[in-house]
């Protein structure tokens, strides 16, 4: 029975291993962890409080239509597959696709105020040094989040190409919110690509478009730089909502790590805006939940000031050159209210970091921790898939 209730940092982290068609995968996801996927969806504030009342209506239900009719014809094997989790969990494929919607509606519907509980947080550290090369990433979000997700190694074999990719074959393992599709927090592949996403809530919105979350699940079938670049800057259609990628291919001779923001495109092109910034060997990056390139209006005010506070912390170390420095780093707890590790036990804490996952881009694993990174040891360490 869904309770509905938060409970306390569980020190867990529940893997799927799953194969199958997109449905079946998805159908998987939802059926093993479907008594968490029911919970959240009672939990959640912004689905319950702001998301479901507006599709309630004629014109939130003319976007919701536009946006998924957009997602069926670049995507529908992705669709197929949150139908499967959403058939799983015997829950409403709708408020699912409402979770991936995100701010798109109320945005678009000019609702005021847009949810006042957006999630306010993650950090990314790469580190691109020759004897160390990191990806450290904390996944901070509503605190109705906690505990709240799981972690899928999927291998999808489809019998005909899928989607405007021509995808027929996927194999990745990826961090996902309940309900959600993987691609979206932390993520890595079989063709030796490994990623992170950083939420950015920026001013315009644009529906009938490709939400983030889809362009993100796309990203994980790629297969080199180039693909990777092209599914971001999604010809024909372009993206709905705004995000910085952080990824690196583990075969690429040149060792280049990027960092790359997307927004809409704010001359309404059929493309997503992109800012690419190269991290070469030898340099190190940071990435908060911020535009640092792309000059666009953001919304959300207490995402800005947390990233504003994280970024000074980090500025405030020596350049990292080691895990150790990476774990030190994302478990700081300086800088008050809005720090890098945020465990306030509150009540009423709005965000809290939920996860972490540093990728050893030489060694080929990633290190996972629910607590505190520089207090605590990882809970596993699972080799990287790479063919």
């Amino acid at each position: 029975m869904s309770s509905g209730k938060i409970l306390p940092r569980r020190q867990a982290v529940p893997v799927l291993y799953t194969r199958g068609t997109h449905y079946e995968v998805g159908f998987d996801m939802g059926r093993t962890f479907g008594s968490m996927i029911k919970n959240f969806l009672i939990l959640s504030k912004p689905l319950n409080e702001t998301y479901l009342p507006l599709y309630q209506s004629p014109k939130g239900r003319q976007i919701y239509n536009e946006t998924l009719g957009s997602v069926k014809d670049s995507f529908p094997q992705y669709v197929r597959e949150l139908e499967g989790v959403a058939d799983g969990a015997e829950v409403e494929f709708h408020k699912l696709f409402l979770l991936h919607l995100d701010e798109i509606l109320p945005q678009a519907l000019k609702h005021q105020p847009r949810s006042k509980n957006q999630p306010t947080g993650c950090s990314t550290i790469i580190v691109n040094q020759k004897n160390c090369r990191l990806l450290g990433h904390t996944e901070d979000a509503l605190t109705e989040t906690l505990n709240h997700y799981y972690f899928v190694v999927a291998h999808i074999i489809s019998d005909k190409p899928q989607g405007k990719y021509n995808v027929k074959e996927e194999h990745f393992m990826s961090l996902c919110y309940a309900g959600h599709l993987p691609g979206y927090t932390m993520s890595q592949n079989h063709h030796g690509l490994v990623f992170s996403i950083n939420t950015i809530s920026a001013e315009l919105l644009r529906s009938g478009k490709t939400p983030r979350h889809f362009i993100t699940r796309a990203l994980l079938a790629t297969s080199n730089v180039d693909d990777a670049f092209r599914v971001l800057k999604d010809a024909g259609v372009g993206a709905a909502d705004a995000c910085s990628i952080n990824f690196t291919f583990l075969a690429d001779p040149r060792q280049m790590c990027y960092n790359v923001e997307m927004a809409p495109s704010p001359e309404r092109k059929n493309e997503s805006h992109l800012n690419i910034k190269e991290v070469p060997l030898g340099e190190h990056n940071y990435h908060v939940n911020q535009f640092d390139r792309i000059r666009q209006d953001q919304a959300n005010d207490l995402m800005i000031s947390s990233s504003i506070s994280r970024m000074q912390t980090f500025g405030a170390y020596n350049p990292p050159m080691s895990e150790q420095d990476v774990r030190h780093m994302l478990g700081d707890v300086s800088g008050g209210v809005y720090c890098v590790w945020r465990e306030n036990h509150s009540c009423d804490e709005v965000v809290k970091t939920i996860a972490v996952g540093i990728f050893d881009l030489s060694a080929r694993t990633i290190s996972l921790y629910s607590d505190n990174p520089s207090e605590t040891e990882p809970h596993c360490r699972l080799p990287l898939l790479y063919k």
